[in-house]
C-alpha cells in the first residue's frame, strides 16, 4: 500500500496541510501514523488519494460516516480495485469471462461472489456511500429520499420556525401512512444535512424574512472613500452608551446622538441625553455645524431598524426609547432643506448603510468602558460586581449625574478625531488630518441656525383659539393665525421660555407669524375691566380682519340667483343625439288588471262622494259622458234583491 506525506496528501485532496494535520491527530483519517514529527497517510485514507474520481466517490458523503464504517468501506473499495484488475488481467491471458474471474478472486480473498458482485454494483450506482455498511449504530450509510427531502423542506422552510425534530418526524408519519418507501434519516444526521444542504442565505430567508435575509446574508455596496469629500457628507445616529449615570435620582442608561463625516470618519457634533428623538438630533447638528460649516448632504437613522434588535435581546426600556416614527422625516428634510442640506433615512435593518456604527463601539471600548459603572453590551459581558456595587451608596455618591458625564464627555471628540485610523481609505492617518483637506466649507449664519435648531413640534392643527400645543393655546386674538383656521402648521420653541412661540406652514415651512400665550381667567373669579376691554378689542380685531377679507361692494348690485342659473345653463353640456333604444316587453302578473284597478279606485271615490259606502248600484257611465256605446259599469251602490 502507497503513503504519502501531508504535503502530497493536502495536494492530492485538494486541502490546506494544516487541516490534513488536524484530520490525521483527531483519527479523520483511518491507518495513518504518526513517524518521529511526521504522517505518514495511506492511500485507503481517502479515495481521492487512492485516484479515484471524486464525484465518483461522492466524497461530500465521506465527512458523514464514522471512521470504522469509513475504514470498512476503504477495505471494500481496495478489493473492487484488485479484483477489476485480476477480472481484466484473466480474460486477457486466460480467456475466461468476467464472472469467472470475479469468482476466482472471491475464493482466493476468502469472499463471497455475490457479496463482490453487489459491492461492485452499489459502488458504480451510489459512489462510496455505497459501500458502506448501513447496519447498526453509526450514520453511515444514511440518507433521505429526495421526495422525502422536498416534504421536508416545505415544511421547515417557512416563518413558522418548526424545528428539524418536528419536521422530520412529520415527513416519517406521511412515509407509513401512505407507503411511500422512503429512506428516513436518524434526527442527528438530518441535523448536519439540513446544515450542509440547506444554505444559510436560504434558511435565513425563509425562516427569519426578508429584513433579517438583508441584515445577515444580503450583499451590499461598498462605496469608494475617495469618490466622497471630506465634509461633503455626514451620517447621524442614536446610541446607548453601555454604562450607567444618576439622573432625578434613579440610574439611566445615557443616549449619545452623534454626527460623523462620512470620508474622514471625524466626530463633529454630539448631545447626550435619556431619550433619543429629532430634538436631539439638530442640536448635536447645531455644535457640528458651528464648528465645521455645514454639509451637502447628511444620512440619518429613521430608528424604525431598532425594531430588528427585539429579537437579540433589547430591554423595553430601550423600546420605549426608541419608538417607532420617533423622527419626523418630512419636518426635519424641511429645515435641512432650509439650510440647503439633502437628507436621506438609512434603509431599515441595514447597518451597512450607516457607518457611524463601528465608531460607536470605538467609543464604549475606549471611553464607555473607563467606567466604574460599565455595564456591557450584554449580560455576558456584563461585570458580575456591578448589581451589588449600584446598590451601595458608594456607587451613588461616586457616579457621574447626566449633566457631569456629559461635560466629561466633551473631551473625548478631540481625543478621538486625532488618533490614528487604519479604516477604509484613511491610511494610518487621523480624522482631523483628513477632514482638513477639505476644499471648501459651507457656512450658515448663527442667528439663522439658531432659529433652524430650536425645539420642533410635529404638525398641529389651527383651532378657533388658535394653536394648542403642551397643554396651552397660542395665537388666540392673532389675525395671521386664525387665517390658518383649519390648516397644519408647526411650532418651534425655546424649551426655557415658552411664553411665545413661533409658527411655520407646515408644508412651505413659511413663519407665519410669532405668537403669545393666551390669557387664562380663573373660574369664579371676576375679571377687572382692563382685562375685559383687552379681550374685547382684540375680538373687535378679527372680526374687522374677516370683514375686510371680503370685498363686498363688488357684488352689492347683483342678482346673484339669476347668475348662479344662467352660470349652470351656460356649463351645461349638448345633449349627444342617441339612437333610439330597442323595446322589449316585459311580462308581468298584473298585465290584463289595470281596468279592474281603475274600476275599483273609481267606485271607492263615487261612494265616498255620495255617502254610500255601503250600498250597492249599477250605473251606466256611459251616460256621464259624450260616449253612449260605452257598456255599462256595474258599481254596485245599492244591494238589489
Amino acid at each position: 500500500m502507497n503513503y504519502f506525506s501531508v504535503n502530497k496528501a493536502a495536494k492530492l485532496v485538494g486541502q490546506d496541510a494544516r487541516h490534513i494535520r488536524r484530520l490525521c491527530a483527531e483519527g479523520e483519517l483511518p491507518g495513518a501514523v504518526k513517524d518521529g514529527n511526521r504522517w505518514r497517510i495511506p492511500e485507503s485514507a481517502d479515495p481521492r488519494l487512492a485516484g479515484i474520481d471524486a464525484d465518483a466517490a461522492g466524497l461530500d458523503e465521506v465527512v458523514k460516516i464514522s471512521v470504522p464504517k469509513r475504514q470498512q468501506a476503504m477495505r471494500r473499495l481496495g478489493l473492487i480495485k484488485e479484483a477489476e484488475k485480476f477480472a481484466a488481467s484473466q480474460m486477457h491471458s486466460a480467456g475466461c469471462g468476467r464472472s469467472e474471474a470475479l469468482a476466482i478472486f472471491a475464493k482466493t480473498h476468502r469472499l463471497g461472489v455475490r457479496s463482490l458482485q453487489r459491492w461492485i454494483h452499489r459502488y458504480r450506482s451510489d459512489g462510496f456511500a455505497g459501500l458502506v455498511d448501513g447496519r447498526g449504530g453509526g450514520n453511515g450509510g444514511e440518507k433521505i429520499s429526495p421526495e422525502a427531502f422536498e416534504y421536508f423542506k416545505g415544511m421547515y422552510l417557512t416563518e413558522q420556525r418548526r424545528s428539524v425534530k418536528t419536521c422530520l418526524l412529520n415527513v416519517s408519519y406521511i412515509n407509513k401512512r401512505d407507503g411511500r418507501g422512503w429512506q428516513i434519516p436518524s434526527l442527528r444526521y438530518m441535523q448536519r444535512y439540513v446544515r450542509e444542504k440547506i444554505p444559510l442565505f436560504v434558511r435565513v430567508l425563509y425562516r427569519e424574512g426578508i429584513d433579517a435575509y438583508i441584515a445577515k446574508c444580503a450583499p451590499y455596496i461598498k462605496i469608494d472613500p475617495d469618490s466622497v469629500e471630506p465634509g461633503q457628507v455626514w451620517v447621524g445616529d442614536h446610541h446607548q452608551l453601555n454604562c450607567w449615570v444618576r439622573h432625578r435620582n434613579r440610574w439611566v442608561r445615557p443616549w449619545l446622538t452623534a454626527w460623523q463625516d462620512m470620508r474622514s470618519r471625524a466626530l463633529l457634533g454630539w448631545h447626550i441625553s435619556t431619550s433619543p428623538n429629532q430634538t436631539t438630533i439638530l442640536l448635536a447638528m447645531r455644535r457640528a455645524i458651528k464648528r465645521y460649516g455645514a454639509p451637502e448632504s447628511v444620512k440619518i437613522d429613521n430608528g424604525r431598524d431598532y425594531d430588528s434588535q427585539m429579537f437579540t435581546g433589547v430591554t423595553k426600556t430601550v423600546r420605549r426609547a426608541i419608538k417607532a416614527g420617533y423622527i419626523d422625516e418630512k419636518m426635519v428634510s424641511g429645515l435641512y432643506a432650509m439650510m440647503g442640506i439633502s437628507a436621506s433615512f438609512a434603509i431599515k435593518y441595514r447597518a451597512q448603510s450607516k457607518p457611524i456604527e463601528r465608531m460607536f463601539d470605538t467609543v464604549d471600548m475606549q471611553f464607555s468602558k473607563s467606567l466604574k459603572t460599565y455595564c456591557g453590551k450584554d449580560a455576558k459581558r456584563r461585570p458580575e460586581a456591578l448589581n451589588s456595587y449600584l446598590k451601595t451608596q458608594t456607587a451613588i455618591t461616586e457616579a457621574y449625574t447626566l449633566d457631569s458625564f456629559a461635560e466629561q464627555f466633551t473631551r473625548y471628540p478631540e481625543i478621538y478625531n486625532n488618533t490614528a485610523h487604519h479604516g477604509n481609505g484613511m491610511h494610518g492617518r487621523s480624522p482631523a488630518n483628513v477632514l482638513v483637506t477639505r476644499q471648501s466649507r459651507r457656512q450658515i449664519s448663527d442667528d439663522a441656525l439658531d432659529l433652524l435648531c430650536r425645539v420642533w413640534s410635529g404638525e398641529l392643527k389651527v383651532g378657533k383659539n388658535g394653536v394648542r400645543f403642551k397643554g396651552l393655546y397660542y395665537g388666540q386674538y392673532d389675525a395671521e393665525v386664525l387665517a390658518y383656521q383649519g390648516k397644519p402648521v408647526r411650532v418651534s420653541y425655546d424649551p426655557d421660555d415658552i411664553r411665545s412661540v413661533h409658527i411655520y406652514d407646515a408644508v412651505t415651512m413659511r413663519l407665519v407669524t410669532i405668537a403669545e400665550q393666551a390669557r387664562l381667567v380663573q373660574y369664579g373669579r371676576a375679571v377687572d375691566e382692563e382685562s375685559l376691554r383687552y379681550a374685547e378689542r382684540q375680538k373687535a380685531q378679527v372680526r374687522r380682519a374677516a370683514r375686510e377679507y371680503r370685498k363686498t361692494h363688488l357684488v352689492a348690485g347683483l342678482d346673484l340667483t339669476d347668475l348662479t342659473l344662467k352660470a349652470m345653463a351656460d356649463a351645461q353640456e349638448p345633449v349627444e343625439e342617441q339612437l333610439p333604444p330597442d323595446i322589449r316587453p316585459v311580462i308581468t302578473p298584473l298585465d290584463g288588471q289595470v281596468k279592474k284597478h281603475k274600476k275599483l279606485e273609481l267606485a271607492g271615490r263615487l261612494k265616498k262622494a255620495a255617502g254610500a259606502e255601503q250600498l250597492e248600484m249599477d250605473i251606466d257611465l256611459s251616460l256621464l259622458g259624450p260616449d253612449r256605446n260605452k257598456e255599462a259599469v256595474k258599481l254596485g251602490l245599492f244591494n238589489e234583491q
